[in-house]
């Protein structure tokens, strides 16, 4: 008789221990060792656990290709999240460990290989082919694809969060802090309405602090004090919330009529604009993509949005700064150039209309589409062609942990007809979606990639450009 020593481990989340029934049978070159109920005195698999215990097989069983548990509802239904398995061969030979980071629900039954990283053109065995065909065959019916709207990258098949399986949803803990943190915020916003309805009317753009009473930072202190200024202008957009925007301008753009007497006074004296247009030092951030976007319509009032053009000057002594301003893409007397030398309060309406354009384009470009989707299109496939046993399978599993519950929220919540965005977004509604299918018409893997993209932009060589040097810098650790 042949005595292997197995431990279990539960995981450690809330409600991950189980009061079920337990089995384990390991699978092995030579044959099956007996099925065996996981049961020591007092209880078993309680969140956190890992238990010990003996499993018995009649033969030697030789190397072990899969461990294979069972769990059936004693009195009430309770689900078991386990971790993994570990197997010590008799004689006390190398430990083996057995993945599974997966909930048991219901009567069910899982086998699970041994957590060595293998491709198929490794696995020669007909049991273990027959294992990935098999797993590969279950995922594929659980995680389907589906279309939530034309022109943009396909999603799992999922109404809503409750309709994905168990295995990607939040963890209890994450659930409760995503929307505790959720209802917190919304409390905040009513009180924060409630105190501009029955307070004063803002009087001036400095009456805008008092909706920053709460979750205050340094950063957003900082920022507070400044925002006004046109080098921390310059400087969010190279390391702001959306810094892929800016590309070097060698030439000025057709519909965008700016002279040298127009920008001369921002240049250092002993330069001109073409000097800089030639050396390198003039920059473009240009929101075409907005232009004829629909507009979105709140509480019966019609919203406006730009699409702008912002031309920016690297200044030996202030940084980047911006140099010229037009809030649309054809030029004339309806759209004028803003210049750092108009009034004041102008100078800073058209930078706050390109900052307007910039939080569109950051949430529905860079953040839903560039991130969000996208990245759903690689975790999807990942769960439907790559077994657990592969090895970019078990690279991408940590990271993509949660993408398709927040996701599916971001649909249900933000997007839909009824949700955040069509109640409060310029671009919510229609205008949302037709931006999202103009973005992922021209959207290419190249731009996705830094050592890429920063060429093509001509910014590799850009000061101050903090977003280039920590993108490069983890692009290289990943490669």
């Amino acid at each position: 008789m042949e005595i292997y020593s197995v431990k279990v481990a539960t995981g450690s989340s809330e409600y991950s221990g189980t009061n079920n029934y337990v089995y384990v049978t390991l699978v092995g070159e030579g044959g099956e060792s007996e099925r065996t109920l996981l049961d020591n005195p007092g209880l078993d698999f309680c969140r956190g656990a890992v238990d010990e215990y003996k499993v018995s097989s009649p033969s030697p069983l030789g190397t072990l290709l899969l461990v294979r548990l069972e769990k059936q509802r004693y009195w009430v239904e309770d689900n078991w999240f386990c971790q993994y398995v570990i197997v010590e061969p008799p004689g006390g030979g190398r430990e083996l460990t057995f993945p599974c980071y997966r909930w048991l629900i219901g009567d069910v039954k899982v086998e699970l290989r041994e957590g060595t990283a293998k491709r198929r053109r490794d696995d020669t065995l007909t049991q273990l082919l027959e294992h990935r065909r098999t797993e590969l065959q279950e995922r594929q019916k659980t995680y389907r694809w589906t279309a939530w709207a034309p022109g943009i990258p396909k999603c799992i098949d999922a109404k809503t969060e409750a309709d994905l399986p168990q295995d990607v949803r939040f963890d209890n803990e994450k659930r409760s802090d995503f929307e505790g943190s959720l209802q917190y915020a919304l409390l905040e916003l009513s009180l924060k309405k409630l105190a501009i309805r029955f307070g004063k009317s803002w009087d001036d753009l400095d009456d805008f602090e008092r909706i920053f009473w709460k979750l205050r930072s340094p950063i957003s202190e900082y920022c507070m004090k400044h925002w006004k200024e046109d080098w921390l202008f310059g400087y969010q957009c190279l390391n702001g919330s959306n810094p892929r925007m800016i590309q070097r301008c060698s030439e000025l753009p057709g519909n965008f009529p700016v002279t040298a007497d127009m920008v001369q006074g921002s240049l250092d004296p002993s330069t001109s604009l073409d000097k800089e247009l030639k050396a390198g030092n003039i920059y473009l951030v240009d929101y075409a993509i907005m232009d004829g976007i629909p507009t979105n319509v709140i509480r019966g009032r019609p919203q406006h949005i730009a699409p702008p053009l912002c031309l920016l000057y690297q200044h030996p002594d202030q940084g980047l700064i911006p140099i010229a301003i037009q809030l649309g893409q054809s030029p004339g007397l309806d759209t004028p150039l803003f210049l750092p030398r108009d009034p004041p309060l102008a100078w800073l309406l058209a930078k706050i209309w390109v900052r307007h354009s910039e939080f569109q384009v950051f949430q529905l470009l860079s953040h839903l589409l560039r991130t969000h989707l996208v990245v759903e299109v690689f975790g999807v496939a990942t769960l439907r062609q790559l077994p657990a046993v592969h090895p970019v399978y078990k690279l991408l599993a940590p990271h993509l942990r949660y993408t398709l519950e927040i996701n599916t929220r971001g649909r249900t919540q933000l997007l839909s007809d009824e949700g955040i965005f069509k109640r409060v977004v310029s671009t919510g509604g229609e205008g949302l979606l037709i931006l999202a299918q103009r973005e992922y018409k021209v959207l290419t893997y190249r731009s996705l990639q830094p050592r890429h993209d920063f060429p093509d932009r001509g910014t590799s060589t850009l000061k101050g450009y903090h977003y280039k040097e920590h993108s490069l810098l983890l692009w290289d650790v990943i490669h």
